[in-house]
């Protein structure tokens, strides 16, 4: 029988056992207290968005069918709307509430959403929704108005550390200091591409083969980016220029883009080699804020990088 992936055999099943995002929870439960029935998480890919959705679910009384996780992705129907509606007017088939979780909403079409406001503005009493996504300016503002809005943050690297720690020691390994700062390094504050990453080196006999692997990995994540990575190395890029080579990348994950950069300026900088144009563009992504912003996080980086490199030149 096949392993378990660390990331679903130690996914937090209460409040007590997530690591990090303190003050989401904090805003999750005095929302409740306030009344609200219908939030909106958002936050990168693998940051526990979901994970906590299905802990406030038990949170507000829900038994386990009366938990419907829909992945929005592939019901992006105005029929998915039209259930909904049908099915919150019956009361949980156990427990005391009825929760939809809707996965990547962001993926309804705007027809769908505006099915949803109806339903999300007169919400009963033993109904919540928890809305998770990626890209929330794809919402429309009258859904989003009719939310409470909860930001879900990637891990600090010291959070990262103590959540591969507490796993590496469940399954009974200890790994080094290096190996764990590598990881962390590479999954940018995601928990999920932690643990994954984790798995992949975690049984391995030694350090060698446990960077070996994380390398393999590092190198494929990057490739995307690796054009406009390159070209930001170069003096003299314009904006034009950047611009085509990053309207020729796929965008629908603004957020990998921008860490496949991040990964790729750092392994420069670590390497001792701190150009002007590395240390520009570390910034101008650094900063992009990708959650709200979308694919145009990455246009207002160019940018900023064009500038803090214009600045440069004044400067000097």
């Amino acid at each position: 029988m096949a392993k378990m992936e660390l990331y679903r055999k130690y996914r937090p099943g209460n409040l007590e056992e997530v690591v990090g995002n303190e003050t989401a929870i904090k805003s999750l439960k005095a929302e409740l207290e306030n009344g609200s029935h219908v939030f909106l998480l958002t936050g990168p890919a693998g940051c526990g968005k979901t994970t906590i959705a299905r802990i406030m679910a038990k949170e507000v009384g829900a038994g386990e069918l009366s938990i419907h996780e829909i992945n929005s992705a592939k019901n992006r129907g105005i029929e998915t709307a039209r259930e909904v509606e049908e099915q919150m007017r019956f009361n949980p088939g156990d427990g005391d509430a009825l929760v939809w979780i809707f996965d990547e909403c962001h993926q309804w079409l705007a027809p769908v959403q505006n099915a949803f406001l109806k339903a999300f503005e007169d919400t009963p009493e033993h109904v919540y929704f928890f809305l998770c996504t990626t890209d929330p300016q794809k919402l429309i503002a009258p859904l989003k108005t009719r939310c409470s809005i909860i930001n879900v943050s990637p891990l600090s690297d010291e959070e990262m550390k103590y959540l591969l720690k507490r796993t590496s020691r469940a399954e009974g390994i200890k790994l080094s200091g290096e190996v764990y700062e590598k990881i962390i390094e590479m999954a940018q504050g995601g928990s999920r591409k932690a643990l994954k990453l984790l798995a992949k080196v975690l049984y391995l006999d030694s350090d060698e083969e446990r960077f070996e692997v994380l390398k393999k990995e590092n190198v494929s994540e990057n490739e995307e980016s690796k054009a406009l990575c390159q070209a930001l190395l170069k003096p003299g890029k314009s904006f034009q220029d950047l611009a085509h080579i990053l309207k020729s990348i796929d965008l629908s994950e603004p957020e990998k883009v921008r860490q496949g950069i991040m990964g790729y300026m750092n392994a420069v900088l670590m390497n001792g080699k701190p150009t002007a144009q590395a240390v520009s563009a570390m910034q101008a992504f650094g900063s992009a804020d990708t959650y709200r912003n979308g694919k145009f996080a990455l246009t207002i980086a160019l940018l900023d990088y064009i500038d803090l490199l214009g600045n440069d030149d004044e400067d000097d």
